[in-house]
């Protein structure tokens, strides 16, 4: 039985690969030993099972269905202008229920005199670890890291300093020896170690990267006489692009040694070089990040698809996505060139990305200067990508085209109200049916159903109070079998695919060959885990085969 069982599932995943081909590929090959750095679950690349759950509740909830949701704290020190209420504990932990979609308030914490502004937080992919980062125009931002237990706790367990201001995006490198930031009001780039086992810091900054060569900024603080980064007429927008504005980090999926980086000040997106020893010294490309109309753009987050060979980048201040085809081939002579230390000066100014379409996130009807983007999320089935418009207050849907030379490029599917103001930020549940909004200026958060099939929010009746929430962060707690420890990065190959920061991370994996030897006990642990990886690989696959087949059908 389990002989055939093998044999069916070879089956599938040939004719799974047949039927979504991907040009340039070749097949990858994974040691159990590197699959281990996996974990069972990430924010929205698996179905939720209560079953596997460390814990479970008599809802259904499960231990790995938490959520650490950010609070503004002290309005004066953004760049931008929050309306609605400053926090007095900036953290909230809330768990979810998948049976209802609603949430239980765990856990407030976060003094907002120590943990100002936290804006972002990153979850780590293996470890019960999450890391937040503050935001702050004055000082440098602080990275605070957290172990998280199952009833909600934090314990903190490391701190920081960001190497730069207003720290907005944070990012762990695919060996997970390395926490990237991304400092916004100053723009810089930083890098810190960290360690494998913990999670903690293992020391302090080791690399920064400035793309205004040390110059100082040009632009005030609002605080000082500057404008409201929370606008978008003509003179704010003049100012906004006076100066470089870094404001997020993704590193590419493919062989992990290209750093994305939007620069919202210049219209740009900076391609570098993101080398395994944590630094970022080279920038290899850059490009404009939508149609050069002459018009700002201001590109906030970059995104990758799951299955197709683009990436999708949300510009904030004409409220557009701009789609992105991704030279894979380019990106394997980039990498062979670095494992046979070649000069990579001969890379200089080719991008591994292309322009292939731009699409707009708000109605026609809509002044664009009333709305600024938010976040963009591709959905786990690769089937719909999702951006908040913060003004039009909606979330914006497009589906993903499947089939010939439109693969990957989007339609719209609608707007839908976001129940409250502001929706800085959205987060999808583990099983990708719920969605949790972060309305900012209206104080709330407000969940909401929605149709695998169709792309459609419905409301689920759930809202939440909570001061100028700003970020929901999904925290899955891993069992023993994810706590596995990670051997040297040198095994890692060009196949591995990184772990992509966001709500889209991906994984390639290929039916591991199974050889009657004499095992360790951490050696069957390892092939059991990478094993249950494999199975979850091809239903992610099947999804995706299924969500093609129903487009063509409709």
């Amino acid at each position: 039985i389990f002989t055939n069982e093998i044999l069916k599932t070879e089956e599938i995943k040939k004719d799974i690969d047949t039927m979504v081909p991907q040009p340039n590929e070749q097949p990858p090959t994974i040691s159990s030993n590197i699959l281990a750095m996996y974990s069972r679950t990430s924010t929205v690349t698996e179905g939720y099972d209560s079953g596997s759950s460390v814990y479970t509740d008599e809802m259904g909830a499960g231990s790995d269905q938490l959520f650490f949701v950010s609070c503004y704290s002290d309005f004066e020190k953004l760049a931008h202008g929050p309306r609605g209420k400053e926090a007095s504990q900036s953290v909230h932990i809330y768990r979810f229920h998948p049976s209802d979609g609603s949430m239980v308030l765990l856990n407030k914490t976060g003094d907002p005199k120590e943990v100002i502004n936290p804006a972002f937080s990153r979850y780590h992919p293996r470890l019960n670890v999450v890391y937040t980062c503050t935001e702050d125009i004055e000082d440098n931002g602080q990275i605070i890291a957290y172990s998280v237990t199952t009833d909600g706790q934090l314990n903190k367990i490391g701190q920081v300093d960001a190497g730069g201001t207003s720290t907005c995006y944070l990012t762990i490198d695919r060996a997970q020896r390395h926490l990237l930031a991304v400092n916004y009001w100053n723009s810089t780039l930083t890098v810190f170690p960290i360690s494998q086992e913990t999670g903690e810091f293992a020391g302090e900054m080791i690399s920064i990267y400035d793309p205004k060569g040390g110059q100082a900024m040009v632009a005030a603080a609002k605080k000082f006489g500057g404008v409201n980064h929370s606008h978008n007429d003509e003179s704010t927008i003049m100012m906004r692009q006076k100066d470089p504005h870094s404001h997020a980090l993704v590193l590419d999926p493919y062989v992990g040694c290209i750093a994305y980086v939007p620069d919202l000040g210049k219209d740009l997106i900076r391609e570098f070089f993101y080398s395994k020893d944590g630094t970022i010294e080279t920038e290899m490309n850059v490009l404009p990040s939508g149609l050069c109309t002459g018009k700002p753009d201001g590109p906030r987050y970059f995104e990758f698809h799951p299955v197709h060979n683009v990436a999708y980048v949300v510009n904030e201040l004409s409220s557009t996505v701009a789609v992105f085809l991704v030279n894979k081939v380019l990106l394997q002579e980039i990498n062979n060139a670095i494992k046979n230390n070649e000069d990579l000066s001969k890379f200089k100014g080719r991008s591994t990305l292309k322009l292939i379409q731009s699409i707009r996130t708000i109605p026609s009807a809509f002044p664009t200067k009333m709305n600024t983007c938010g976040r963009i999320c591709v959905h786990q089935s690769g089937r719909f990508v999702v951006v908040s418009n913060r003004g039009h207050e909606s979330l914006a849907i497009f589906r993903v085209k499947h089939k010939g030379v439109s693969r990957g490029e989007l339609r719209a599917v609608g707007y839908f109200h976001t129940r409250g103001e502001t929706p800085r930020h959205f987060q999808f549940d583990a099983s990708g049916q719920y969605l949790i909004v972060a309305n900012q200026d209206s104080d709330t958060i407000a969940v909401f159903a929605f149709n695998l099939s169709s792309g459609e929010m419905k409301y689920s009746g759930n809202e939440y109070r909570v001061p100028s929430p700003n970020f929901v962060c999904c925290c899955p707690i891993h069992d023993f079998v994810e706590r596995q420890a990670i051997i040297d990065d040198e095994l890692l190959t060009e196949n591995v695919v990184d772990i992509v920061p966001g709500a889209n991370d991906t994984d390639t994996s290929t039916t591991p060959i199974y050889k009657e030897s004499k095992c360790s006990r951490r050696t069957l642990e390892a092939e059991l885990l990478r094993a249950t990886l494999e199975i979850q690989s091809l239903k992610k696959k099947i999804s995706a085969l299924t969500s093609q087949e129903s487009d063509v059908s409709s």
